[in-house]
């Protein structure tokens, strides 16, 4: 009798654990590690409540973030953000060396970022005051515009003649977010 009552208890205690596991878990208090939005592959963010391909794509084009609540800048509302929050964290961007060997689809967007990181300070090497002409730059000179790497600087030589600096738009890969970072930079004349 004692015996069974020891089961019985020890039965009772394991019911409880997994009940208070599966709480945790599902009130995203689970013991599991947050999840860096700066850092993180598309598959990691899209482990997340809510995060599929294209939502995870989109939080890795806009990075970096300063604070979780800039995650609207990938379309997410504000209650979906909340839901989030106990999961994910902000943090420096890796760099690329220091990531893990992974498939080709998990490097490319990270070696995106690393170039995009790595040609950021480019635009310091242009003097203040300095601007590019879009119709006559070479590719290096349209490197060193902010956001602009060498495929997109390739488009925009193809694109020419520009008449108005915001024709650049009409670029594959230059909407006004882009345009605004380097409209200060660039002239067409």
């Amino acid at each position: 009798m004692e015996r069974k009552m020891k089961i019985s208890a020890r039965i009772c205690f394991f019911v409880a654990l997994a009940f208070m596991a599966s709480v945790l878990v599902s009130h995203g208090i689970a013991a599991a590690a947050t999840i860096n939005i700066n850092s993180a592959s598309a598959k990691d963010l899209e482990s997340l409540p809510g995060v599929g391909p294209a939502i995870a794509k989109k939080i890795i084009d806009n990075r970096p973030y300063k604070s979780i609540d800039e995650l609207t800048k990938a379309g997410l509302s504000k209650k979906a953000i909340d839901k989030l929050r106990p999961m994910v964290t902000v943090g420096t961007a890796a760099p690329a060396a220091a990531a893990p060997p992974a498939a080709a689809s998990k490097t490319a967007p990270a070696a995106a970022k690393a170039k995009a990181a790595a040609e950021k300070p480019a635009a310091a090497k242009l003097a203040p005051g300095q601007k590019v002409n879009i119709n006559t730059a070479t590719k290096d000179q349209l490197v060193a515009l902010p956001g602009i790497g060498p495929a997109k600087a390739q488009a925009i030589i193809d694109g020419r003649p520009y008449k108005t600096t915001e024709d650049i738009m009409k670029v594959k890969g230059i909407k006004q977010r882009l345009y605004d970072k380097i409209k200060g930079f660039i002239t067409v004349q």
